[in-house]
């Protein structure tokens, strides 16, 4: 069995969800908004590092890469980019995951982007975050550098028109910056990965030996916004045809999930 850090992410949040996602391989047609900005984002974030530009446009994620090429950019030099791992967990299992970068210091190099009202709050909660223990697992890499960017919360003016409403994210991010976009150094010891690896292998057998997939209502409404199988979760039937939904094949899938996180 081949796991992400997203598939594990999902089974210990809701195994409704999880049954529906990777058993049934239920995929919604359209992303919700905040995965599309995070994708973009990190496309951009990508071409700068590998071409040293990207493509720019009157939105929110243009203005969040320019916030980062001003202020992380200059700090951070990558000898890798959206780098793909796999390691053993045992004889039948395996952990694979992409980090966003590695350092030319060595170090893991992730990049977020955040609603949250306080980048502290972020910093605060990123002491229980499973995905930076799986992928220090998976480099052998205890350090990372952790940039973390606010989405603009400024609404666009009535007189303003998209190239100034534009131009007014850009300057957002030089007033009060360090609550705005911040390079947080992250570090987890040896013994706090290691356990982080019993406690996935218990998890990983109980995976394959599951057969109740119960519904978890704190789920529904995570992160303010509504789950993205709430539509088919309390009448699904695998025999129908769902409006906003696609099956995709094991295959398929595979390849599919692989490109995420």
């Amino acid at each position: 069995m081949r796991i992400s850090i997203s598939q594990v992410k999902l089974f210990k949040a809701c195994r409704r969800a999880y049954e529906l996602r990777y058993i049934e391989r239920m995929f919604p047609v359209e992303e919700a908004e905040p995965l599309t900005v995070g994708k973009s984002f990190h496309s951009k974030i990508e071409d700068l590092y590998n071409t040293g530009s990207y493509e720019k446009e009157f939105d929110k994620q243009t203005a969040m890469v320019m916030a980062f090429e001003k202020y992380i950019y200059p700090k951070i030099k990558l000898v890798d980019a959206e780098k793909w791992f796999e390691s053993d967990l045992d004889e039948n299992n395996s952990l694979s995951g992409r980090v966003d970068g590695i350092s030319e210091d060595g170090r893991i190099v992730e990049y977020k982007t955040t609603s949250a009202t306080s980048i502290d709050e972020y910093e605060y909660n990123l002491q229980w975050d499973e995905q930076l223990l799986a992928y220090m697992y998976l480099t052998g890499v205890n350090k990372a550098h952790y940039v973390v960017i606010k989405k603009p919360t400024i609404r666009q003016k009535k007189s303003e028109t998209e190239e100034e409403f534009f131009e007014h994210m850009v300057a957002w991010y030089d007033e009060d910056t360090y609550e705005k976009i911040r390079l947080l150094d992250v570090r987890r010891s040896a013994e706090e990965v290691q356990e982080f690896v019993n406690g996935l292998k218990r998890l990983v057998n109980e995976m394959q030996t599951n057969d109740n997939f119960y519904k978890n209502t704190s789920y529904c409404c995570k992160w303010g916004r509504r789950c993205e199988y709430e539509s088919i979760c309390r009448h699904f039937d695998p025999n129908e045809t769902y409006i906003g939904f696609e099956r995709i094949e094991k295959s398929t899938w595979k390849s599919t999930e692989l490109t995420n996180k």
